[in-house]
Parts: C-alpha cells; structure tokens; sequence
C-alpha cells in the first residue's frame, strides 16, 4: 500500500481551487480552452528544470495544472508545485513509481487539495528497456499496486488512505462534482467519492482506457481502444451509477481513438484507420453521429480535439491545423505548421490556438481567421503541454531543458499575419518524419493491435500475442536526459 510522504512543504493556504485549468485541458469537459490568458508574442518570465526521472531517468513530467496560484505537475516518483509568479518549488510529495499523467485540484472537507494516481503495477518499466522481453500482463494474481491518492493543500495530510486500484492507471484524474474519475487498462472506469475515498462504481468497458475520460451534464464520456473482436469506441456512462448510456463505434475500420472533447451538445474525437483519420461529432444525448471530417492520413492521431465557442479545431502529427464549425462540420481554414507535434497539446487561449511542438517552437494561429500571428525558434527541447492563465502560459518541456516555464505577453514583439503555406517543406518535413518515426511506430504497433488481430499481422510473419499490453504511455515522457 503507498503512502504519502512530503519531500518539502510550504503553506498553500491561499490556493482556491474551482478556477480555470484544474486538470488535463481545462476542466472536465475537456475542451482546451481558456477565455482568457497572455495574447502573443511571448517571452519567458520563468523556467524551472526539473530532470527527468523513473527508471533510467527517462521518464518526465505530465500536463501541468493548475491549483490557485500553485502550478501542479507529476513525474515518475513525485508529485511537484511550483509557485506561478516566481517559479520556485511550493512542495514535492512522493508517490509510488508510476506513469506520468496529469493529476487534478478539488475541495476536500472545504480545503484545496490534488487528487492523483500512483503505481506502475506488478511490471514496472525497467532502467534499461529489453527489446526481446516478452511483456507479462499484470495484475494476473490479484491487485495491483497502484491507487489512487490525495494530499490537503492547506496541511501537506492526506485526507484519506490511498484507494486501491487493480489495474494500472494512464488516464489522469477528471473531477465532476464530488467524484473523481480514472480508467485502466484493462478498460475499467473507477467512481472514486472525492469526500472519504470510497469507490461509488466501477464499469468494465472490455478494451484498453489510456487517455483523458470527459464529464459533462451528468454523462462520463471514455474513448476506449478496441480488442480482437471490436472497434475502438467512444462510451458514455451515466455519471452517478456508471450505466452504459450508449457506445459509438466509427463507421469505418478504424485502429484507434483520441481522448475526448466535450462542446455544446456534441463530443468530439478523432478516430484513426488504415487510411485516413477523422473527426467525428457525436451527439451527447444518443451517441449517433452528427458529422465526420477527414484530418490525417493512417494511423494520424495526436492530441485530443480542442473546442472553442463555435469551432472545433484539430491538429494532426506534422503540425496541420483545421478547423471546423462545430454545428455543421464545415472547414473555416488549415494551417500548416510543418511541425511536428506528436505528444505536444494545443490550447485555445484567448482569441488565439496556440500549439506547441516537439522540437521546441510555440506557435500561435488566430482562431477567427486561420493566420499564423505568431511563431518563435525552436531550441529542440520537445514543448509539451500547456496551462494558460490569465496572465502567462504555464508550459512542461521536455529533452535539455527539462522542467517547467512559464511564458508571459513581450510588449516588443511584433505580430505577423502569415497565410496557411500552400506547399509542405519537404527538407523540414523529412527531419520530422524521422524524429517522430519511433513513437508512431510504436503507437501503430502498440494501439493499433486490435484492428491487426481482426485484419491479419501488421507485419508477415509476425505472431500476436493474446496477452499483449499497450507499452506506450501516451501522457510520459521518455526523452534522456541532456
């Protein structure tokens, strides 16, 4: 059983949870937008390293959030805040060896607290990965060790033991009401009572759950990868008893699906198939289809939708934003970033959709009218998510510059209104191509099982094992250290 063991404390009595941005994307709707925040050009008022961790310290920090005026991020073994204005530690609590995945700011007994997962199970990652291992399911035997665990911001106590999990948990934590959601990988969703602890339900989906569950009107969205026998699907559950309200399958043969977005009456994903990639709206209430766009080519899926007022906008692995009316599915425009982004998140911020990429660049694209305002220089240390708030964007990087940074408005930067580029640049393209090869391999091999037990082996002669697990996490990181 973990336990909770503060590394440093200092008082955050002033921090109030309820604001803007108290986990993965935003809220539990998960849309990835903030009203308000710093417009660009931008400059760094802040940058924390923090190394990397876990074993063979290749493991970094997850998505930020944020709680009051403390930005809150997880690593391999602890749970990290760093004061918003200046940067400087506020605390770090340990927690048991465990994916990197965001974890969420609540109210427990009428004080701040975070609520967070732990534990890597019976097959831990080991320090120097052995590329003819066989990987062993876990959990065979019994529970696993992995829970789910909180700490009272106000007193640095947890406000009740750690809640046992039986199964490892990659999805981070979404709070709606006073309940707190996690999925696992063997497709569970856990119910967890934020008040003392306890599991209200749990609700096996049959799949894999490794990225964000979403929460809105009293449903639980969860896009679930598929198995030998079914498609990946996006399903909702009724928030207070976790009864399966409906469950979408993709029209096409599809191998995976993003985390989900919930705007208006619609939820959002991307589902990836053998030939192109697509965004679908799905209508909350009955789980039918309202309209589908294409918005990659095969196996093309990245970050989760993001939704503003009357737009969804997505963005493909080499840096391709489109937009879309989020009524009629109708494009608005594209832009093309030639970037590459896998595992990099974008935000709408403002008026404004800023995406950042792996090898370092923020760029920002005016929402209305799909021109480039804004772009720095890439450094090549890979920029993760972000967390706005309303006066800087909080950004986890990964790679030399490890840590966390905090970006705030440059007065002096002029802004530009840079049109979509109408041809790829083949020479840049080709560098990205190559930098995001091994992870894309990895996420076709690993999450795109399903559809190959169902069509065949990816590869002749290549045997698929019953008890294969998804390897990749797509919340970590595992740049080496510089």
């Amino acid at each position: 059983m973990a336990s909770v063991s503060l590394a440093s404390w200092v008082g955050i009595a002033s921090a109030q949870t309820g604001g803007p941005w108290t986990e993965y994307q935003g809220g539990p709707a998960k849309t990835g937008a903030a009203a308000d925040g710093p417009a660009p050009g931008y400059r760094v008022a802040w940058s924390t390293r923090i190394a990397p961790g876990g074993p063979g310290s290749r493991y970094g920090l997850s998505a930020p959030i944020l709680a009051g005026d403390v930005v809150v991020a997880v690593g391999p073994e602890q749970v990290v805040g760093l004061d918003i204005g200046s940067g400087e530690q506020a605390f770090s609590v340990e927690r048991d060896l465990g994916p990197s995945v965001p974890a969420a700011a609540s109210a427990i007994g009428g004080n701040p607290a975070i609520v967070y997962t732990e534990g890597w199970g019976d097959d831990p990652p080991a320090a120097t990965p052995d590329p003819e291992a066989t990987p062993e399911p876990s959990g065979e035997d019994g529970p696993v060790d992995s829970h789910v665990a909180a700490f009272d911001l106000e007193t640095g106590r947890p406000p009740w033991p750690p809640v046992q999990l039986d199964g490892v948990s990659r999805t981070g934590v979404t709070v709606a009401g006073d309940s707190a959601f996690v999925g696992l990988n063997d497709g569970t969703v856990t119910a967890i009572d934020v008040a003392d602890g306890s599991i209200r339900w749990q609700e096996d989906l049959a799949g894999t759950i490794g990225t964000s569950i979403a929460s809105a009107e009293g449903l639980v969205f969860v896009g679930v990868q598929g198995d030998r026998d079914t498609q990946p699907a996006v399903v909702a559950l009724d928030e207070g008893s976790g009864e399966q309200r409906w469950r979408h399958e993709p029209s096409a043969a599809s191998a995976v699906v993003s985390a989900v977005s919930v705007g208006r009456q619609y939820v959002f994903a991307v589902f990836a198939g053998l030939s192109e990639s697509s965004i679908v709206a799905i209508g909350s209430d009955d789980g039918a289809e309202r309209w589908s766009r294409r918005v990659g080519a095969a196996f093309d899926t990245a970050a989760p939708p993001v939704v503003g007022d009357d737009v969804v906008v997505t963005v493909d692995l080499l840096g391709h934003a489109r937009a879309f009316d989020i009524e009629t599915g109708e494009q608005r425009w594209d832009f093309a970033l030639n970037a590459p982004v896998f595992r990099s998140v974008p935000a709408l911020v403002g008026s404004s959709l800023l995406v950042p990429t792996i090898d370092g660049e923020l760029a920002a694209v005016d929402v209305e009218t799909g021109e480039l305002v804004w772009r720095n220089t890439g450094d090549g240390s890979p920029m993760r998510s972000l967390a706005p708030t309303g006066d800087a964007v909080i950004a986890v990087r990964a790679g030399a510059r490890s840590g966390i940074e905090a970006l705030e408005h440059d007065p002096d930067v002029a802004l530009v209104r840079e049109a979509s580029p109408t041809t790829l640049a083949l020479g840049r393209m080709l560098g990205a191509m190559a930098i995001t090869a091994i992870p894309l391999f990895a996420l076709v091999v690993f999450l795109g099982r399903p559809l190959a037990r169902r069509m065949g082996p990816a590869f002749p002669g290549e045997p698929l094992d019953d008890d294969d697990e998804p390897a990749h996490d797509p919340w970590e990181e595992e740049d080496p250290p510089s």
